[in-house]
């Protein structure tokens, strides 16, 4: 039962903090009733409520599967309440801009969360009050997630573009790295806004660790505390080429068996916490090149000064070939043997100094001579056929990539605007 709520809730990683009026703090007394509305903190003068964070607190608890106890509250309580802080602030800000949404869409979005569970509407609304949940508060925070996607692509979205440079740069080096190592990887992202966030940002990330050491679940975590866009998808990056991430990233996967846990490691912007959860080959047989080369042949114990001759002389052919048509030529008035048109190649056919080379030549581009112990050669990509590329899901990675960046630029500016009281003891 705890997996199946935790799974409802995390759907779509939804806060759960909202104003409660005494009245409805069933089951204590006044003085318990009161002390579960007293002010964990206060953001911009909105109040967040001990019943806020006691009710986050469970549903996290009820996420990763764990009993309640006082010292996973302690691990935990910390990144709760930055989480129910930011979530604070991006509610204010949608209001600020007058973005509403309609009663509709919260009934569709909680019917959605239902079904996916194969629950009705009133079984998912009965598990919440037998947990605890106050139906109408678990509404008006699908409400305010809603608020804040609607909020990101009216006022971020129109902003980002994606240039045909950006992508095909990005299949180059998709292209480079066929033959070498995919990872299937998941991440927890934690940003650091400024200098002095940067030791308690850590220490969270590190009390993440522990949970996660102690049997937490990742997927469950990541969409509780993770933000990075991947957090609704549990954390999962997909399938990541060698080399296709930051440098400090890869550098610490490289060390990774499959199943492990990273420590927190600092990018750019924040810490990451990385779990390796696979490894393979990446295919080279999805690729094919279109491929014409013009040879030089170098005489038979030729001197160095010949060859230099020669290398000079392919330097100055190449410096002549303006498209595949142009190196057609070349290759005729050259006349040397082996040079023309090779058809299309499967990369994983040719010798790798060669594959090495063409594998991230561009289409059109002429490769600088390659020296090889009977020939100087030029080669030339005329085109490359990958079926296994999809550049439509390539250019919106990248533009989903870029508006997470500028999401959380958004956020750290609300951050360092707004005046945010903490009354708690962390």
């Amino acid at each position: 039962m705890k997996r199946l709520f935790a799974s409802i809730l995390l759907t779509l990683g939804l806060p759960l903090a909202v104003a409660v009026p005494v009245a409805a703090v069933s089951g204590v007394g006044p003085a318990a009733a009161q002390e579960l509305l007293r002010a964990a903190a206060v953001i911009n003068d909105e109040v967040i409520s001990q019943l806020d964070l006691d009710m986050r607190l469970k549903l996290a608890i009820l996420a990763i599967g764990q009993p309640d106890s006082p010292q996973l509250r302690k691990r935990l309580i910390t990144q709760v309440i930055r989480t129910l802080i930011d979530e604070r602030l991006q509610s204010q800000e949608a209001e600020r801009l007058d973005i509403t949404v309609a009663d509709e869409q919260v009934d569709a979005a909680a019917a959605e969360i239902a079904q996916r569970n194969k629950l009705s509407d009133e079984a998912f609304a009965a598990m919440m009050q037998s947990r605890g949940i106050i139906p109408n508060a678990f509404r008006e925070q699908i409400r305010s997630q809603l608020r804040w996607s609607q909020l990101v692509a009216r006022r971020l979205r129109p902003s980002v573009e994606v240039s045909e440079d950006e992508v095909e740069e990005v299949v180059r080096r998709i292209t480079a790295s066929r033959g070498l190592k995919q990872r299937r990887v998941s991440e927890i992202f934690l940003a650091v806004g400024t200098a002095l966030e940067e030791d308690e940002i850590l220490v969270n990330a590190q009390r993440l660790i522990e949970q996660l050491r102690a049997g937490g679940s990742f997927p469950s975590l990541a969409r509780q505390f993770s933000e990075a866009a991947s957090a609704a998808r549990g954390g999962d990056l997909g399938w990541i080429q060698e080399g296709q991430l930051p440098e400090e990233l890869d550098s610490a996967l490289s060390k990774m068996r499959p199943g492990t846990l990273s420590m927190p490691i600092r990018g750019l912007s924040g810490f990451h916490i990385l779990l390796l959860r696979d490894e393979r080959q990446s295919s080279l047989g999805e690729v094919s090149l279109h491929l014409k080369q013009i040879v030089f042949d170098i005489p038979s114990g030729a001197s160095e000064a010949q060859i230099k001759a020669l290398a000079a002389r392919a330097e100055d052919a190449r410096g002549r070939i303006p498209d595949c048509a142009g190196l057609d030529e070349q290759a005729a008035e050259i006349g040397s043997e082996g040079s023309g048109d090779l058809g299309n190649v499967n990369p994983g056919d040719l010798p790798p100094p060669i594959r090495d080379i063409v594998m991230t030549l561009p289409v059109g581009q002429v490769s600088p001579p390659l020296k090889f112990s009977d020939s100087l050669r030029i080669l030339m990509v005329c085109e490359r056929t990958d079926s296994g590329i999809d550049r439509a899901q390539i250019r919106d990675d990248l533009a989903n990539q870029r508006l997470d960046m500028l999401a959380r630029r958004y956020m750290r500016d609300l951050r360092r605007s707004a005046n945010i009281d903490v009354r708690i003891k962390l």
